[in-house]
C-alpha cells in the first residue's frame, strides 16, 4: 500500500433483532476462510483495519445459547470495497475535451475542467500509448500545459486524471498533432518609425527633425479660425496639446501565425525639465499692480507669477503603448489592448502610442522601433552534468541570444541555465542543483535552443 493511503473503517448494519447476539466474521478476497472479528448485541458493528483498495466479505452469524455459531444458511453476508474500483469514491474520470496544437517551439495542451469531484491534478505523457509513453509533466493543476517538443512529425500525447491518493483514471485522453519543423518558415522585420518618417496616423503630434513631438496649441481667442476650435480638457497656460496619439502602419504577416512583438522607445521618455516661464505672457490672478503700485490694464503682456502654474497640477508624463490584431487580411480587428512584449497570434497587427502630459513641459518621442520575429531555428543535444558546470557551445551560432530550455532525462527537476549568448550557454552543476551525491550522480540533461 502506498505511504499516502491509510487503513479505513467500515460500519456494518443488519436487520436481525437487537436481542440476538451475533458474531461478525470477515474474509478477504484472497482468503478462503472466515475470521471472527467481534460479537455484539447491537444492530451494527464497526470493522477496522481495512485496506482502502481491497474488497472484503463480512458475515453476521447468530450465536447459539451454547456459544456456537448458527448454520451457514442463517448468515447475512455483505461484500465491502472501501475505495476499490467498484467502491466509493471511484477512480478519477478520464479528461474530456482534450486538444493539442503546436505553438512554435511548444505544443499547447488543454482539456476540460474535471467535474467528478475526485480529480486533483493531471499527468501527461508522449508516445504511442500511455503505457509506452514518456512522462512530460506530473501534478499539473489546471486545464492547460505547454510542452517544449524535441522532434518534428506526428506526435501522440496522452493525459490522465489523478486523485489525492495518486490513482490515475482508467483511460487516458489522447490527441495526435503534426509538429512542423521551425526552419520551414521565416518572418522577421524591424520597422524604425522615425527613419521611415513616422508614416503612421498622428493626432496632436508633429514631426520635428526626425523626432515625434507634441503639437503646439493654435492661437486661443481671437484667431481667424472657422469654426472656432475646442480647447476642452486643455490645462490652464498649456502651450502644447496635453495628449497626442501615434498609430503605426499595419504590419501584415501574410498568414495567421504567432510572432513575438517588441517595441524599442529608448531608455527613457525625454522631457524638458524646465517650465517655460518666459513663454507665458498672460496676466496672473486678474489685475496686477506694477512696482509703482498702479494697476496694470488687463491684457497687458507680462510674466506670469509662480501661482499661475501652481494652480494647475503638473500631470505625470506618460507614453502608453497598445496593440491591436486581426486574424484576417482585411476583416475586423480584435480591439486595442495594453501591449506587453511577447508572442501574439495574428495575420495583421498595429501599435498605438499615446503621449500624455500637462501641456507645459515639452514631451517628444525620439525613437520607436517595432520588431517582429518568429523562432525559425532549433538546436538540441544532451550533456552529462555532475559537480562542475558545463558550457555548451552551439555548432552554428544564432544571430541573437536564443531561448534555451533544459530537462533531466529519467528524473524530475529542472536544470539551471545561465549565461545564454548567441554562441552557447552554461548548465549549473553540483549538489545544490541535483539531488544525491554529485560525485556519483551524473544526470543527463537534454537541452533545446530556439532562435533566429
Amino acid at each position: 500500500m502506498a505511504d499516502t493511503q491509510r487503513y479505513v473503517e467500515a460500519v456494518l448494519s443488519w436487520s436481525r433483532a437487537q436481542s440476538v447476539t451475533v458474531a461478525v466474521l470477515k474474509r478477504g478476497a484472497d482468503d478462503t476462510g472466515w475470521t471472527e472479528i467481534g460479537r455484539t448485541d447491537a444492530s451494527e458493528f464497526t470493522a477496522t483495519g481495512l485496506h482502502p483498495e481491497r474488497s472484503y466479505t463480512f458475515a453476521v452469524v447468530p450465536v447459539e445459547t451454547d456459544g456456537s455459531l448458527a448454520a451457514e444458511d442463517e448468515w447475512e453476508t455483505l461484500r465491502v470495497a472501501p475505495t476499490a474500483d467498484e467502491g466509493t469514491p471511484a477512480l478519477p474520470a478520464a479528461p474530456t475535451g482534450f486538444a493539442a496544437a503546436q505553438d512554435g517551439p511548444n505544443v499547447n495542451l488543454r482539456w476540460d475542467a474535471a467535474t467528478d469531484g475526485v480529480t486533483v491534478a493531471h499527468e501527461a505523457r508522449v508516445g504511442d500509448s500511455w503505457e509506452d509513453g514518456t512522462r512530460i509533466a506530473a501534478g499539473v493543476i489546471g486545464t492547460s500545459l505547454a510542452w517544449a517538443w524535441s522532434a518534428s512529425g506526428a506526435t501522440t500525447l496522452h493525459v490522465k486524471a489523478v486523485d489525492s491518493l495518486g490513482r490515475t483514471s482508467r483511460e487516458a485522453a489522447s490527441a495526435t498533432v503534426a509538429i512542423a519543423a521551425l526552419d520551414t518558415h521565416v518572418t522577421a522585420d524591424a520597422a524604425d518609425q522615425g527613419a521611415l518618417g513616422w508614416p503612421g496616423t498622428k493626432t496632436h503630434l508633429e514631426v520635428d527633425g526626425g523626432v515625434l513631438r507634441q503639437e503646439r496649441l493654435p492661437l486661443h481667442f481671437g484667431a481667424a479660425v472657422v469654426p472656432f476650435g475646442s480647447f476642452a480638457g486643455v490645462p490652464c497656460f498649456a502651450k502644447y496639446w496635453p495628449r497626442g496619439v501615434y498609430e503605426s502602419p499595419v504590419f501584415d504577416a501574410g498568414q495567421v501565425e504567432h510572432q513575438r512583438v517588441e517595441v524599442d522607445m529608448g531608455a527613457a521618455q525625454p522631457v524638458d525639465a524646465g517650465l517655460p516661464f518666459g513663454a507665458i505672457r498672460r496676466p496672473a490672478l486678474g489685475a496686477r499692480a506694477g512696482r509703482d503700485e498702479q494697476l496694470v490694464p488687463l491684457g497687458t503682456p507680462t510674466f506670469a507669477s509662480q501661482n499661475s502654474w501652481r494652480l494647475t497640477p503638473l500631470a505625470p508624463v506618460d507614453a502608453a503603448v497598445e496593440i491591436d490584431t486581426s486574424p484576417t487580411p482585411g476583416g475586423a480587428w480584435d480591439g486595442w489592448r495594453p501591449f506587453a512584449p511577447g508572442t501574439y497570434r495574428y495575420w495583421r497587427t498595429r501599435l498605438r502610442v499615446t503621449v500624455s502630459g500637462d501641456g507645459l513641459r515639452f514631451v517628444r518621442v525620439p525613437r520607436l522601433v517595432v520588431t517582429r520575429r518568429k523562432f525559425n531555428r532549433k538546436l538540441e543535444g544532451e550533456v552529462v552534468v555532475n559537480c562542475s558546470p558545463v558550457n555548451v557551445v552551439f555548432p552554428v551560432p544564432f544571430q541573437n541570444p536564443p531561448k534555451v530550455t533544459a530537462s533531466l532525462v529519467g528524473y524530475t527537476g529542472t536544470p539551471i541555465v545561465t549565461n545564454v549568448t548567441s554562441t552557447g550557454f552554461t548548465i549549473a552543476g553540483g549538489a545544490a542543483v541535483f539531488a544525491g551525491d554529485p560525485a556519483t550522480f551524473a544526470p543527463t540533461v537534454h537541452w533545446q535552443a530556439f532562435g533566429t
